[in-house]
């Protein structure tokens, strides 16, 4: 029948009759109704086929290859593949994503633009369904459950000092600064001045999903990215739609959470808030304890809004970012505060074949830290110094794609601009002794390019690269400029073995720079004071992974093995210790050496139930070093198997049910190996039920056997969050 209408039509075009519209366009959304941006769309008819990207507003439009019936096939990070048939004569096209299951995307579709579902590389999405189930509520304890993902510390950023909160992944610890780069909407959320991560920046309401690639991605995202880079994209609703999270936790620790926005005649908008308060609990173990020692106690207030215009194949945005927080360390000296300002503009379109996007970004930051010495028996404390860090920092980023029948283009160009000091006022006997400042600014600017390559049905190839010039001058002393000129490629290839079978390898170059933090800021936690140090030099890094990735009816696997050679290293390498002071200073200690394997696993128990697994074993040391004593040691903070296990029940009457296993064997607290931080077992158990349409009451219980384990040794042992009871309400109204 449809073979005999084309016919009739192609009879009738001569007349005047057009047979169907030159291109085939629509827009691409999730099951919330909020649009997917960068998202592959491929078109084939005919035998013939073309490709593009969703704009930020989910649009797209592409010319008809051939007449005749059309395949579409989208693709995005964090969704399933979705593939719709069409006659001739369909019009503007609404498709709706599902969520992918654990292994069904298997690339980042970041802002270094869209790459295939069969692309090499391995990465974990978490959907907002995930993250609205899980029992932790900030999202680096979210972020605990993905294979390789780790903070510099095992505390949560509710208690935890934010100096401590670098991610690194796959055994790239040592420092507190991050070996990944966290970006939110394309812009980077690390810390500009010491890298660490506020995880609590961007309101829970607003996030639509995170997605984690784990390994080295210098070669598309520069200096912060040596161990991978984690995407976390914000809800852009195309119609209204209102989201807010009421709820209350142990230790009187309420949370208010609300996010509201749609689109109307080309215009979109949406605006979000988050509060947060907490008593905190007392860090310090019990057999340790004080008169000293007060709960960690913290609050934090957040905003981030956005509003764009579409008109035909343009869009432009900007989005802006107020962030306060304000934190006790656990004696009444120690504090911190930050306040923050961030704006940045988007202008994307489409151009010669190819979707292009342009992109600004700055801020301003100001950070107070106190620090104290503590006896011995913790009954009094003393402070020592008062810092204040104020800094700047903003960038730029070009970049433009192009999708063919079988290869995938995308070229770009980016430059960031960071400066800061660290203003120190030392005190002895509560009198403040002098006044120091030393501070710099940092330059970085890349050009980087990436093809992707369908050689064969069964074969994909891909090849990327970058180069980098990156240069640190010490304010006011022209004299102590360095900089490095950097070459960051990466080569992979991925093979569909059969219809249920993919193999993929890499290999791969990045490096990280030192941050100003870790050139000139010093800091103390209770007994151990680092000293910064203005010579460090950057890192760099060369590595391999290869994986396999088996689908099967309800079982999904994922097994890749890496090896991985970090060489100059920086690390806090002890210099004395005594009872009441150990010193350490930043260093280029010598070259890691991290080799393991990373699992990730789900099974469909059955309709309703449904198993997850993931684990990374890993053996991560100093395999040489100049600091005589260190070749050998494992690398501080990585322990050597991570483990996650999880089960999802659905139940009658829209009931929800998770459970969660965490496990972190014995890791070392310092670079000799001589604070051994015991294994952690943490168990976890969510549970909501409707309440009507858009609406949910929900549970939580985190630890729930109350399990006490380390976090640090400073000497002084530290603890983990104890046993932590959560409830609330959610609204979800569109």
């Amino acid at each position: 029948m449809i073979a005999t209408l084309l016919v009739i039509t192609s009879l009738w075009a001569p007349l005047g009759f057009q047979s169907a519209p030159p291109t085939v366009s629509g827009v691409v959304r999730d099951e919330s109704g909020g649009v997917v941006a960068g998202a592959l769309v491929v078109v084939r008819a005919g035998g013939a086929e073309r490709q593009t990207a969703t704009a930020p507003d989910g649009r797209f439009s592409v010319e008809r290859p051939a007449p005749g019936d059309v395949v579409v096939i989208v693709r995005a990070g964090g969704f399933a593949e979705t593939e719709r048939r069409l006659t001739a004569d369909a019009g503007a096209l609404d498709i709706v994503l599902r969520p992918a299951t654990l292994l069904e995307a298997v690339t980042v579709t970041a802002s270094r633009g869209a790459s295939g579902s069969d692309a090499p590389g391995t990465s974990t999405v978490l959907t907002r369904a995930m993250l609205d189930s899980t029992a932790a509520p900030m999202l680096d304890d979210q972020l605990k459950s993905v294979p390789g993902f780790s903070l510099f510390r095992r505390s949560s950023s509710r208690v935890a000092n934010p100096t401590t909160q670098g991610v690194t992944m796959r055994g790239l610890s040592a420092s507190g600064a991050s070996r990944g780069l966290v970006i939110v909407d394309g812009v980077p959320l690390n810390d500009a001045f010491g890298g660490w991560i506020y995880w609590d920046r961007v309101p829970q309401t607003a996030l639509d999903r995170v997605e984690i690639a784990r390994g080295g991605s210098s070669d598309l995202y520069g200096a912060d990215a040596v161990g991978g880079v984690i995407q976390v994209l914000t809800l852009a609703p195309s119609r209204p739609t209102a989201r807010a999270s009421v709820e209350i936790a142990s230790r009187n620790t309420p949370r208010v959470s609300l996010f509201g926005g749609g689109a109307y005649q080309g215009w979109s908008a949406f605006a979000s808030g988050e509060w947060q308060r907490s008593d905190g609990f007392v860090i310090v173990a019990p057999e340790e304890r004080g008169p000293v020692d007060t709960p960690a106690a913290s609050s934090y207030r957040t905003a981030y809004a956005n509003i764009g215009y579409q008109t035909g194949s343009w869009h432009a945005s900007v989005r802006g970012n107020v962030f306060e927080e304000s934190r006790l360390n656990g004696t009444p000296l120690t504090t911190n505060n930050t306040a923050s300002r961030s704006v940045s503009a988007d202008l994307s379109g489409t151009a010669a074949g190819g979707v292009w996007i342009v992109r600004g970004y700055g801020g301003t930051q100001g950070y107070d830290q106190s620090f104290s010495a503590v006896v011995t028996a913790r009954t009094s404390e003393s402070l020592t110094q008062r810092q204040h860090v104020p800094s700047r920092n903003g960038g730029a980023t070009a970049q433009w794609s192009v999708f063919a029948r079988r290869t995938s283009w995308t070229i770009g160009a980016d430059v960031r601009h960071v400066s800061g000091s660290t203003e120190e006022t030392p005190f002895s006997r509560g009198v403040a002794t002098g006044f120091t400042s030393a501070g710099g600014v940092q330059w970085d600017a890349g050009l980087f390019g990436r093809a992707e390559f369908a050689a064969t049905d069964r074969l994909t190839l891909a090849g990327s690269a970058r180069v980098d010039r990156w240069s640190s001058e010490t304010t006011g002393d022209p004299s102590l400029t360095h900089g490095v000129v950097a070459f960051d490629p990466k080569v992979g290839a991925a093979w569909r073995a059969g219809e249920h079978v993919t193999l993929h390898a890499l290999a791969l170059q990045a490096f990280r720079t030192p941050t100003l933090n870790e050139l000139y800021r010093s800091f103390r936690v209770g007994n151990t004071l680092t000293a910064a140090n203005d010579g460090l030099q950057p890192e760099g890094l060369t590595s391999v992974e290869g994986g396999i990735t088996v689908n099967r009816h309800a079982a999904s696997l994922r097994v890749v093995g890496f090896w991985s050679h970090l060489a100059d290293a920086v690390t806090n390498v002890t210099q004395s210790s005594t009872p009441s002071l150990i010193t350490r200073q930043r260093q280029n200690a010598g070259t890691i050496r991290a080799a393991g394997a990373e699992i990730e696993g789900e099974w469909q128990i059955a309709h309703a139930v449904r198993a997850t697994v993931g684990a990374e074993l890993v053996d991560s040391v100093f395999a040489d070093s100049q600091e005589p004593g260190l070749a050998g040691n494992r690398v501080p903070q990585v322990p050597r198997t991570q483990a996650s296990a999880g089960l999802r029940v659905s139940a009658p009457g829209g009931i929800l049910a998770t459970l969660q296993l965490r496990f972190n064997s014995s890791q070392f607290d310092d670079d000799r190996n001589q604070f051994l931080l015991g294994r952690a077992t943490v168990f976890d158990i969510f549970a909501s039920r409707p309440l009507g349409r858009g609406v949910q009451i929900f549970g939580a219980v985190e630890n729930t056997f109350n399990d006490d384990y380390d976090v640090g040794r400073t000497p002084t042992r530290t603890i983990g969050l104890p046993r932590t009871l959560r409830g609330g309400i959610r609204a979800y109204l569109r």
